[in-house]
């Protein structure tokens, strides 16, 4: 997977080819891929050529990120590496079980493996009625799958002239090779050619091999099949009586006369089509002659049974694409799980994602920090799990801590949560960025974990430390920055310099996406206050961080003081330079022109902004600042209040000039200047909120939230269902 998806479908053997897996690949938009080893196959080697090939298994997951996966079995190894994968990613896993997988003694001391692995899985397929017993039986989702077949020959089939018996196999050690031969040499008028790799039987054997025996050595499949079409007669041999011939398949399908070793399950499938035999020289070189004696009426039957096998195919086709299509259990709203050291549901993003969430009937569970005590109730279906930890912002040894404190309580919480319900997704906020390793737990059961990225920790602790210790901290930073966007199924970043600034750290594109820190256009929005456009207030509401410059508003109203008394400065929210800001007001002789608020509401922050003159956001240019499309600009333009705000480029890519007042990064007088001009020109203010609410209205929530559910995989929301 890019690092998101790649192909639809992966299927994947452990075996040099298979015609059943390339066509089943095929029939669901995939690919197959055939993992082998360079060593020799014997007992011997065997722990060291699985390890080779579950290295390269995943590998090739990691890589190709498919949407499923199709595993072959067996061996039970490789289904097994599938599953691990499909589960840390929430990959869908099909199991193909070919008659080995149940039957043959090598692998009967896997069926306990079998029987932990497939009731997990999203489909088994199977050959026989008595494997798909057998599976049902488990709890596994079972499925009968006939073998695809291949498109008839055009009549008259051009024959060899002299009359050719075509022994489809492999020479394996459950063909009676040995008993072939020797009905060979009891019909010398007879010529048999024998597919298959002749290095696998022993020396003594093949040089006992009658005048009338051509060894064809391995055949690619196209060569297999036209041997196949211009045989008198195909013989399909085996001593596993469990075994679903491929060449069986084939031979119906190109609508020839057929011989099968006498087994229940072959009669139950060829009966038909078929003459049947004990793998004994004298009756095999009979059932041989038969056939070709009435190898027309041989030749009708299995074109008729050929129409009957396509139909089971078909139909066993659409039922494993209604699986995969399935989400999960019918009926089951899906479980969300949201991480966050943001309170909910103070936090107007995290608000607005758990409700739109909710309103598609999703259950959501929130696992969050304390905020102001009071706001609104949770709505049905989200159920709220605060943390006792309230996130304050001061001194820089305290973040540690406090991001320390929540990372254990939220992993223990989210655990808990995980281990008693399925989630289909888990989305974790940062800061800090490795809290996203708390959804580990819900991940190992198959949840899709988004990580979604508000702050690029490299950058702000650039911005805020230097020196020594500095580049040390931005380092770490980024090395716990990789770690959990690589850990993480997706990214979400909030603007395009962040996107821009990730990719160049290598994380790939189709693993992120950009979801605007906007709101919706018209849910809970106020009316505009009466007056507002008369009113002598600035509103400055954010955090109370350096970076957000509230000290430079604070200056700017200093320089405005003299020519409008009656302006007053709101500065509503909370942070670590409170205090500070506090002390520059009364320095700057402006204490009773400015009102600290703190934290409040949602409802009651929008109240104290919809009735602002103006709204401030004077964001410095500290090397983190230009990265940020903030949301309180965006929430001016949606209540339609006048902005002032800083010209850093995420802003100006999104807002021209003729939409906001610009302002240089960091300079008071230009600040108070911009104000003056607005205070002085209503008309002109209310024409730049009306443009700015008209870009605003186009970057509103409606237009992003199509790109945040398809980040968290639920393009399809209303009807997404997950296992309980």
């Amino acid at each position: 997977m890019s690092r998101e998806t790649g192909v639809p479908t992966l299927a994947i053997a452990w075996a040099d080819g298979q015609p059943r897996t390339d066509a089943l690949a095929r029939a669901l938009d995939g690919e197959a891929v055939f993992v082998t080893s360079g060593l020799t196959r014997r007992p011997a080697t065997a722990p060291l050529r699985y390890a080779s090939a579950a290295v390269r298994t995943w590998q090739l997951l990691d890589r190709r990120r498919p949407v499923r996966v199709v595993a072959v079995a067996p061996p039970v190894v490789a289904p097994i590496v599938a599953a691990l994968w499909c589960w840390a990613h929430r990959r869908a896993l099909v199991v193909d079980c070919h008659t080995g997988t149940f039957h043959s003694r090598r692998w009967a001391w896997a069926r306990p493996l079998f029987r932990l692995l497939l009731p997990r899985c999203r489909a088994v397929l199977v050959h026989t009625h008595e494997a798909l017993a057998l599976v049902t039986d488990w709890g596994a989702p079972g499925l009968l799958l006939p073998d695809d077949l291949p498109d008839p020959v055009p009549e008259p089939t051009s024959h060899r002239a002299a009359a050719t018996v075509l022994v489809a196999g492999s020479l394996d050690d459950n063909e009676p090779v040995a008993e072939t031969f020797a009905a060979a040499a009891l019909a010398p008028d007879l010529c048999f050619r024998v597919t298959g790799d002749p290095d696998r039987l022993p020396a003594s054997l093949r040089v006992a091999a009658p005048a009338n025996v051509v060894l064809t050595g391995y055949l690619p499949n196209p060569a297999f099949l036209a041997e196949m079409a211009s045989a008198w007669v195909v013989a399909a041999l085996s001593t596993d009586p469990h075994i679903m011939n491929r060449a069986a398949f084939e031979a119906v399908g190109l609508g020839r006369p057929l011989v099968l070793s006498d087994f229940e399950g072959l009669r139950a499938r060829f009966g038909p089509a078929a003459l049947f035999t004990p793998n004994r020289p004298p009756a095999m070189a009979l059932a041989i002659r038969q056939a070709l004696g009435d190898a027309h009426r041989l030749a009708m039957r299995s074109r008729a049974l050929a129409v009957e096998l396509r139909r089971q195919r078909a139909a066993g086709m659409d039922r494993l694409r209604a699986l995969l299509a399935s989400t999960a259990e019918a009926g089951v709203p899906a479980r969300i799980l949201r991480i966050t050291l943001h309170p909910f549901p103070a936090d107007s993003i995290v608000r607005r994602d758990v409700l739109e969430l909710a309103r598609r009937g999703l259950h959501v569970d929130v696992v969050c920090a304390e905020g102001p005590a009071g706001g609104e109730p949770a709505p049905p279906g989200v159920q709220v799990h605060r943390i006792p930890i309230r996130h304050r912002r001061g001194n820089a040894l305290r973040y540690p801590f406090e991001y320390g404190a929540f990372f254990l309580a939220a992993l223990a919480l989210a655990s808990a949560l995980g281990l008693r319900r399925r989630y289909a997704v888990v989305q974790v906020d940062n800061l800090p960025d490795p809290l996203v390793f708390a959804a580990i737990v819900p991940r190992l059961r198959g949840a899709r974990v988004v990580l979604t990225l508000y702050e690029l920790t490299p950058e702000m602790v650039a911005a805020r430390f230097g020196g020594r210790v500095g580049r040390v901290l931005v380092r770490t930073a980024r090395l716990l920055e990789a770690a959990a966007t690589r850990w993480a199924d997706h990214v979400i970043v909030v603007s395009r310099p962040c996107l821009r600034a990730l990719e160049g750290r290598g994380l790939a594109g189709p693993r992120t996406s950009v979801v605007l820190n906007t709101t919706p256009w018209d849910a809970d929005r106020p009316p505009a206050a009466p007056g507002r456009a008369a009113s002598w207030t600035l509103v400055a509401h954010t955090t109370l961080v350096e970076r957000y410059g509230v000290h430079v508003a604070i200056r700017a109203m200093a320089h405005l003081a003299a020519e409008w008394p009656r302006l007053t400065l709101r500065v509503v929210g909370d942070g670590e330079q409170r205090s500070e800001l506090v002390r520059l007001a009364h320095q700057a002789g402006v204490a009773d022109r400015v009102e600290f608020t703190g934290m409040l509401p949602w409802s009651d922050t929008l109240a104290e902004v919809s009735r602002a003159r103006l709204g401030i956001v004077p964001v410095l240019a500290d090397g983190y600042g230009e990265l940020l499309l903030p949301t309180k600009l965006l929430e001016l333009a949606w209540l339609g209040v006048p902005a002032v705000c800083s010209r850093l480029p995420a802003m100006e890519a999104y807002f021209p000039p003729d939409a906001v007042a610009y302002v240089r990064p960091g300079d008071a007088g230009d600040l108070a200047a911009q104000v003056d001009a607005l205070l002085r020109r209503p008309a002109e203010a209310e024409a730049r909120a009306a443009r700015a609410s008209e870009i605003a209205r186009g970057l509103a929530w409606e237009r992003v939230r199509p790109e945040y559910l398809a980040a968290l995989g639920l393009r399809h929301a209303e009807a997404a269902t997950c296992p309980r």
